[in-house]
């Protein structure tokens, strides 16, 4: 008797570990599924799904070895399947990133967008010797401050064929137009179309942004530039784009990019520019030439030029009204960079038909050089679908543990006007003009000129200038 009730203990035992172990096993079942949901909605990284399978295990059996059931063998976790890839986003899905400006794209590219915009605050103290003084009835010596340009732009890309800029300055308090119109690329033959208000294509150093100009203030050749008005312009690129024709007509127009009248104040204005050589970020050598026709009809013109600086109060130099019936200008260029040196150059004649006056001719001329202390390279600033110079990006940006000192620039010029041909006495003015430039990263730019200016038969002004200038 005692022995069949020992059997009986011994047969509830063993059904009682057994039904222990089965519960355990559907714990370690449960348990496991739901580690795995976990780990594929990824709210637990592998690491964590390791750690705590290791430790599941771990507890079942110690809850075994209690219960007396023999000890299993750890459970392996089965390598985790690899994650499928992503998903790629939808053609219109639109992507943010900042990249010297703010932007916008669609995934597909046919769509972008860019936010930009220019502060440049402008200091200078003019001293202008006696005799000029005299000349001009001028008194001490002048100081001051400006916001020379504060302009917000807004451009893009539509539809991966229509592109356009919306571009105004609020310096002087009022908005003014400045670059506004809109493009088409990827046409048969001229390639790309442009129309609206923006810079007739003539001479490098104009069509070159404010922004990326090496010096403060353009050379005195710029009185004889046309700048922006209101037409088209046809821009197409040859030979791997190292060669750029661009063509246009326009209509002078005033700041708000109107011009209407009986006057016949229209140009036809076409730039050529090569690159003989051509080493992408290192080496270039950039030839160009422009030419402007303006059609006028009786109409007066005047030419005028200040010293290399916006602040300085007078221009030394006017040819004062002219009585037109038109004038041809013509401007060859050269630029030339081998690593860290460049050198650049421009010559520009201005032939006026003077309606019954002799005819005369004006010229004007800049030399300038520069170098990167910090080994940066023009050449790889260059844009070669419009042959101009852009944007300079430092090898480092500036950072405040004095280990980084962004990009540091050395330049020089030497640049003649000379407004005296015929009946015209408007004076011929020389300046030298030395600086240094200190690009902190892409986007902030301080930089020191002093100017020397020499009017001849007059005298000399000295002029120390400055700016601090942001661009997105």
């Amino acid at each position: 008797m005692a022995k069949k009730r020992f059997a009986l203990v011994v047969g509830l035992s063993c059904i009682a570990v057994m039904a222990f172990i089965r519960s355990a096993c559907a714990e370690q079942r449960v348990v496991d599924q739901l580690l795995d949901i976990l780990r594929q909605n990824k709210q637990i990284t592998e690491q964590q799904y390791q750690d705590l399978k290791r430790r599941a295990d771990e507890e079942r059996q110690q809850d075994l070895r209690k219960a007396g059931a023999p000890a299993q063998v750890p459970v392996v976790a089965a390598p985790a399947a690899p994650a499928p890839p992503p998903a790629p986003p939808a053609a219109d899905t639109m992507r943010a990133y900042f990249k010297n400006g703010f932007n916008f794209e669609t995934a597909d590219g046919n769509f972008k967008l860019n936010i930009g915009g220019r502060a440049q605050i402008d200091w200078s103290i003019s001293d202008p010797g006696g005799a000029v003084k005299r000349q001009f009835a001028l008194h001490g010596t002048d100081t001051g401050v400006e916001f020379r340009r504060a302009r917000l732009s807004i451009a893009g890309l539509v539809y991966n064929n229509i592109d356009f800029k919306f571009e105004y300055d609020f310096a002087d308090g009022t908005p003014a137009f400045k670059d506004v119109y809109m493009g088409m690329n990827k046409l048969p033959l001229v390639q790309y179309l442009r129309v609206g208000h923006f810079k007739e294509p003539f001479s490098l150093e104009e069509i070159t942004s404010d922004d990326f100009t090496t010096f403060q203030e353009r050379a005195t050749m710029n009185a004889f530039a046309p700048s922006r008005n209101t037409g088209f312009a046809v821009m197409p690129a040859f030979f791997d784009q190292r060669m750029t024709v661009q063509a246009g007509a326009f209509r002078e127009t005033d700041n708000s990019g109107k011009g209407f009248g009986s006057d016949q104040q229209y140009n036809v204005t076409a730039r050529l520019t090569g690159l003989p050589w051509y080493e992408a970020g290192q080496h270039l050598l950039h030839l160009g030439l422009s030419y402007t026709h303006k059609f006028q009809s009786n109409q007066d013109i005047t030419f005028s030029q200040r010293p290399e600086s916006h602040l300085f109060p007078v221009a030394l130099v006017n040819s004062q009204k002219i009585k037109t019936d038109g004038v041809d200008a013509i401007n060859p260029e050269v630029a030339l960079a081998v690593g860290p040196i460049s050198v650049q150059g421009e010559y520009t004649e201005a032939f006026v038909a003077q309606v019954n006056q002799p005819d005369p001719k004006f010229g004007s001329f800049y030399v300038e050089g520069s170098y990167f202390l910090t080994g940066e390279s023009r050449a790889g600033f260059y844009r070669t679908q419009f042959g101009y110079f852009d944007r300079v990006i430092p090898i480092d940006n500036f950072s405040i543990d004095s280990k980084h000192w962004g990009a540091w620039q050395l330049v020089a010029r030497f640049s003649r006007i000379d407004l005296g041909s015929e009946n015209v006495k408007g004076g011929t003015l020389d300046d030298v003009t030395g600086g240094v430039n200190w690009y902190l990263n892409p986007n902030t730019k301080i930089v020191v000129n002093y100017v020397w200016a020499h009017l001849e038969s007059v005298g000399d002004s000295n002029i120390a200038e400055g700016r601090f200038q942001l661009t997105f």
